[in-house]
């Protein structure tokens, strides 16, 4: 089970940073589905030992990662926000093969309209002035999102103006705004887990089709080449971190064949 606990972190890191989805990582790292079988079965107390393992292990992982990783986010994404960036984009890069193979049947309107999905919710400027009292409402939305791939709960927690209070509030271990967030992340991750189990259940090919075009269309926000300035020297770095990431996962989805379904 130390392979779920990795992923758990990975899926954490990614959530803490803008723009990037913990739902598209767990797709990368080939668990998406089989996590939202488990935590459903969990739910309706009809579950499997392993699948009992599998939400654990995630679990502890993904709470370990936002709780020692908040500070190191923060820090990274001040001062090596491309490096960051790079790291999450090749890792998205290297799977894309293999989620395109996983398709079976390709359903281009599907695809394309979750590329203008992701479009009109990542650029259409809206924002708000979110009070204490709405965190709850926040964690709910954050966490919807977090689960679906190609969509950002950090994203979301930046559209209400709350990103910086929460990312401070973990860092810090402030009870009271992470009482309020994750009452409503808790009821967000169980309603988003029910709904895209319902979409499996019922429309698979559609779904993945669907997730297809989030995760493609995510690439555009979390590309690294606008995200901070380097020298020629450091593009080199950059596309270094690109291509070590991109293979590193493309061996990890060769290796795990991403979710055979």
């Amino acid at each position: 089970m130390i392979r779920e606990f990795i992923c758990g972190f990975l899926i954490g890191l990614a959530n803490l940073v803008p723009g990037i989805s913990g739902g598209t990582i767990a797709v990368v790292l080939g668990i998406y589905e089989k996590l939202i079988m488990a935590i459903v079965g969990i739910l309706k107390l009809k579950f499997s030992k392993d699948q009992l393992k599998m939400v654990s292990f995630v679990g502890a992982g993904l709470a370990i990662s936002i709780v020692l990783g908040s500070k190191f986010v923060n820090w990274s994404l001040n001062h090596a926000a491309g490096f960051t960036y790079a790291a999450f984009f090749g890792f998205v890069v290297g799977t894309v093969p293999f989620l395109a193979k996983q398709l079976g049947k390709i359903k281009i309107h599907y695809i394309v309209f979750g590329i203008i999905i992701f479009l009109f919710l990542e650029y259409s400027s809206i924002s708000f002035n979110t009070s204490k009292s709405l965190f709850p409402v926040v964690g709910f939305i954050s966490a919807f999102a977090m689960v679906i791939p190609g969509l950002s709960g950090s994203l979301v927690m930046l559209i209400f103006g709350v990103y910086n209070d929460v990312l401070s509030a973990v860092s810090s271990m402030k009870i009271d705004l992470l009482f309020l967030f994750g009452f409503g992340a808790i009821f967000g991750l169980i309603f988003a887990s029910i709904f895209m189990k319902y979409l499996f259940e019922k429309f698979l090919v559609q779904t993945r089709n669907f997730i297809f075009g989030l995760v493609i269309a995510s690439l555009l926000k979390i590309q690294p080449f606008d995200k901070q300035s380097f020298s020629l020297y450091g593009y080199l770095c950059m596309m270094a971190v690109i291509i070590i990431t991109g293979l590193a996962s493309f061996q990890l989805a060769k290796s795990s064949k991403l979710e055979q379904g």
